[in-house]
């Protein structure tokens, strides 16, 4: 909750419930138990919602699955509220740059997922062909930081739940429907 600089040592043996030579010896120091704790997070917790993106049920029906998983994922306080990959290190002093850099790099990721996903739909004939894949993989990657920073500021699951109902107005403007079906070549 206190981000990756506002975390202290103390903070982490009493969260862990063990002494610092324990966590010491478990982990190196606080920059491993981080890598190690985001490395972790990213290959259970915060799966769900790419999962959802990759079913395969059709591009609005991906998207929505996403962006309700995500939703699900931010405002359970049992995952301390939002993304640890978008609020745990926004902004670092100089000496622990690498640590956003490397927050950075796993939020573009999410956007590359994305971007794929698009990409394949509008390849399926499920976007139009005047779609900007880039431009939607951009804007849902913003309104998936945005639902991560809104639950982490208290914003209600029921307000972060109306929200995806207008996001996905947004992409509604490039789904072919069948009545705009394009001969796929």
């Amino acid at each position: 909750n206190k981000g990756y600089e506002g975390t202290t040592m103390a903070d982490l043996t009493a969260a862990i419930g063990v002494k610092a030579p324990s966590l010491y010896a478990a982990f190196g120091d606080k920059n491993a138990l981080f890598r190690e704790a985001i490395d972790f997070y990213s290959a259970t917790t915060a799966i769900g919602p790419i999962n959802a993106l990759k079913e395969g049920k059709g591009i609005r029906e991906d998207l929505h699955s996403m962006l309700q998983a995500s939703v699900a994922l931010y405002a359970d306080p049992a995952n301390g509220k939002g993304c640890m990959v978008v609020i745990s290190a926004i902004n670092c002093a100089p000496e622990n740059a690498a640590h956003a850099e490397e927050m950075t790099v796993r939020r573009q990721k999410k956007r590359q997922e994305l971007f794929k996903r698009f990409r394949k739909a509008q390849e399926q004939n499920e976007l139009s062909e005047d779609a900007d894949i880039d431009g939607l993989a951009d804007f849902y990657t913003a309104v998936l930081h945005g639902l991560s920073l809104s639950a982490r500021d208290g914003v209600s699951c029921e307000r972060l739940v109306a929200t995806i109902c207008h996001a996905m107005k947004a992409l509604d403007a490039f789904v072919v429907t069948p009545k705009k079906k394009r001969a796929v070549q």
